[in-house]
């Protein structure tokens, strides 16, 4: 008989109905059974059990653990305790999800990738915006070279608003304002930079008007590749200046986003500029790709794409901004380069 999968998650929290849309995302997959919620909230089990009646429900991972014979737990909890949550997983040798980020210190996650080594297990984090439309189309024309190589990449989100007063502005529990988007925007650079990251000098800001929170209003690094691109991100609720959420300069062009496309300006061998617009709003994004893969991975041992280590990257340029930041903006070198 073909082997059952036992997965559960750890945390079924109302923010962005998460917890559904992991569950059912492995359960497209032939092969997986959902067999354990744990959150420390009786209303949010109880929600779980009308929704799976199958399933049984704890308020204590390491009970759960303990219950359940599991191949598979997916932590969807606040980003400080996603390395607990998972050594202890880990530990037991059950593979492991977190959602992004991975962790928020580089000791964090040595410690996971360390633990995932000892014990046979895998370990992923929740990249699922890889396949957002834009970005793989963005990814495309970077890989084709349509614009030569690339040199200096500017990315971000900016705008002026107050943010939100929740657990993800409280900088001891989420990290910091750059470990949420920026987690994703940072996966993004790294997969259309080649080369490895030699340096990472960060800068923050914040608003003293805006004091119901402890994250920066501000937040930004510059990333040196050894391949002679630099990257900065910005992250930034202090800026009444807009810029594109991309812009991608190369040795025969640019590339810049442009509300549904991309604008690429392209200069040909007699110096004269080519602008064409590639449009991404008819591409689908395809954000269940992520657990097509981890399903195949641990069912039929295809090659993981989401590894720990390339997720680990993605939290050592984030600690080393912050570091930085913290430093006056001294360059830090990451672990995981």
């Amino acid at each position: 008989m073909p082997k059952t999968y036992q997965f559960a998650v750890i945390g079924y929290g109302p923010a962005f109905n998460m917890g559904p849309h992991h569950i059912n995302s492995v359960l497209a997959n032939e092969g997986f059974e959902f067999a354990g919620v744990c959150d420390v909230s009786e209303e949010r089990l109880a929600a779980a059990k009308e929704t799976y009646p199958e399933v049984q429900t704890f308020t204590d991972a390491d009970a759960m653990l303990d219950a359940l014979d599991l191949d598979l737990c997916i932590v969807i909890t606040p980003h400080n305790t996603h390395a607990p949550l998972a050594l202890k997983c880990l530990e037991r040798g059950v593979s492991v999800v977190t959602e992004k980020p991975m962790a928020i210190t580089t000791d964090e996650v040595v410690a996971m990738i360390e633990a995932a080594e000892a014990n046979d297990a895998m370990l992923s984090t929740f990249h699922n915006r890889r396949w957002d439309a834009d970005f793989v189309v963005l990814r495309d024309l970077v890989k084709a070279g349509t614009i030569g190589k690339v040199f200096r990449v500017e990315a971000g989100f900016n705008n002026y608003r107050e943010p939100r007063d929740w657990w993800r502005s409280d900088k001891t529990v989420s990290g910091g304002a750059i470990y949420d988007w920026g987690a994703h925007f940072t996966d993004w650079i790294l997969n259309i930079v080649d080369g490895k990251v030699m340096h990472v000098s960060g800068f923050q800001a914040k608003n003293p008007a805006w004091s119901k929170y402890t994250n920066e209003d501000h937040s930004e690094y510059t990333a040196v590749f050894d391949s002679g691109c630099v990257a900065t991100l910005t992250i930034s609720s202090l800026s009444a200046i807009n810029r594109p959420k991309w812009t991608v300069r190369g040795e025969k062009g640019s590339i810049v986003a442009e509300g549904d496309a991309f604008k690429i300006t392209r200069i040909d061998d007699e110096g004269r500029a080519w602008t064409t617009h590639v449009r991404y709003d008819s591409v689908q994004s395809d954000w269940h790709a992520y657990y097509r893969n981890v399903c195949a991975h641990l069912r039929d041992g295809e090659p993981l794409i989401i590894t720990g280590e390339s997720a680990a990257r993605v939290i050592c340029v984030l600690d080393c901004a912050n570091q930085s930041a913290l430093d006056g903006g001294a360059p830090k070198i990451p672990q995981y380069r």
